[in-house]
Formats: C-alpha cells, sequence, structure tokens
C-alpha cells in the first residue's frame, strides 16, 4: 500500500509499453478530518492464485491535487 503526498515526473531510458488490462475500484474516506481516494488494482484473472487486490495506492489532499494535475496535462 502506498500513500501518495506529490507526483514528479521521471525521463526514462527504455521504451515504455503498455500492459495489460486489470480490474480497478476506488473508495473516498475519511480519517482523521482528511479525505483520502483509494484505487486498488487487482491482479490477472489468469494468475494461479486467482484474482486478488495487487496495488493499493490512496491520495490525500496533495496527492488528489498532483493527480488531477498530471490528468489535465495529460488530457492535452
Amino acid at each position: 500500500m502506498a500513500l501518495i503526498t506529490e507526483i514528479s515526473e521521471k525521463e526514462t531510458q527504455r521504451d515504455p509499453s503498455v500492459h495489460g488490462a486489470v480490474e480497478a475500484t476506488f473508495v473516498l474516506f475519511e480519517k482523521g478530518g482528511e479525505t483520502y481516494l483509494q484505487i486498488d488494482t487487482y491482479g490477472s484473472s489468469t494468475r494461479q492464485s486467482g484474482a486478488k487486490v495487487s496495488q493499493t495506492m490512496q491520495f490525500g489532499e496533495g496527492g488528489r491535487k498532483a493527480l488531477l494535475e498530471l490528468l489535465s496535462k495529460a488530457g492535452t
């Protein structure tokens, strides 16, 4: 699990590839007076152990603002 508070750009030395599609779910929750966005991704249904939560990302206020700014840039 990871709490993302900021996002910075990284130069890549290799040619990026598109990953296989997986299911994702989200939940908005409040804890200690702060609202969080949590996104869970699930492993491929073809995995030997079956589909289960693979990664969890949480975004507090700063992380949500950074993500929104990044998504806005990507949309132009």
